[in-house]
């Protein structure tokens, strides 16, 4: 049975004056223990793997990350970095606050910089992922056309747009617009359109990636091994969609119904069980920042040569006192 707090008690200090609200209503320093150990790992896993991805695509000695769908990976890792960096790393290490039964320092400023921080690369996240399953299409659909309509200037406009647009959602609130009405601009850029976009743009991509095996396969009818090299391709391809939406139905879709109970679900707000669920779900959140470069680039062969040359031009740069 959930246990709950009277609504008294909820709604006088569901914002901080002098304490921070979920040190008061959770009690359970090892609940805190665990969260700032696995914060800390995320972190850590976020900033290194993101970081080497950038500087190999900074200085690849081969210059082949100069196209389209790389400039997209090196925007995805960039806001992942900062999300990392800036926010994973701060709410681990507020987590070991609450653990120590201590106010956390500077609680309000803390929250509204974490807040903003969040908006924003959660937002680029999204909309780069979506605009590399749109490449992707296009890729697939129509080659022909594929280098005149997905040239590297309109990545890079496209790019800045992404960041513009999030930074404007993120201030926000900061005008006179009504909680609720943010609220639901938050839960569809963020999380509503994304999924959906995401889900017809990816069968589209299977259906397209289908129809161009099945011509594929007709053309090397005699050959066995363009049957193979075909079907190695398609399983590959498959494989990627699912993990791809698996990921980002995992680690958005549990915080997007939490926040729609929180904020429309009355008896939800008096409960200390659903809060702890809610603080666990909201680390999902974080977890595709560390997975998404294995997804994107590691697993690829031209990055991991990329990495081996650039270690090799390191280790011949760097001179070690003997």
């Amino acid at each position: 049975m959930a246990t709950t707090l009277p609504i008294v008690y909820v709604k006088q200090n569901s914002t901080v004056e002098d304490h921070d609200f979920y040190l008061r209503i959770i009690n359970f320093p090892e609940f805190w223990l665990v969260l700032a150990v696995v914060g800390f790992a995320m972190s850590a896993v976020t900033v290194v793997s993101n970081a080497v991805l950038l500087f190999t695509i900074y200085k690849n000695p081969r210059q082949s990350f100069r196209t389209p769908p790389n400039f997209l990976i090196a925007n995805l890792s960039s806001s992942e970095f900062l999300l990392g960096i800036l926010v994973v790393f701060l709410v681990a290490l507020r987590d070991v606050f609450r653990y120590l039964r201590l106010p956390v320092p500077y609680v309000e400023e803390l929250k509204v910089f974490i807040y903003i921080v969040v908006s924003i690369t959660l937002f680029v996240s999204s909309a780069t992922i979506i605009a590399m399953s749109l490449t992707c299409y296009v890729a697939i659909n129509n080659p022909m056309v594929y280098k005149t309509r997905i040239t590297t200037r309109r990545i890079k406009i496209l790019i800045a747009l992404i960041w513009i647009v999030a930074l404007l959602i993120s201030f926000l609130p900061a005008t006179n617009l009504p909680e609720k009405t943010y609220t639901l601009i938050y839960f569809h850029t963020h999380v509503s359109l994304p999924a959906i976009l995401l889900t017809v743009t990816y069968v589209n991509v299977f259906r397209a990636l289908s129809r161009r095996t099945h011509e594929a396969r007709r053309s090397f009818k005699d050959t066995a091994m363009g049957r193979r090299h075909n079907f190695t391709r398609e399983r590959k391809m498959v494989k990627t969609i699912i993990t791809v939406l698996a990921l980002f139905y995992i680690t958005y879709i549990p915080q997007y119904i939490t926040l729609h109970l929180l904020y429309f679900c009355e008896g939800c707000q008096e409960s200390v069980t659903f809060h702890e669920i809610d603080v666990v779900l909201s680390r999902f959140l974080f977890l595709s920042s560390a997975i998404d470069p294995f997804i994107y680039a590691w697993r690829i062969p031209k990055y991991r040569r990329a990495l081996r040359d650039c270690w090799k031009m390191l280790k011949k740069q760097i001179k070690f006192p003997i």
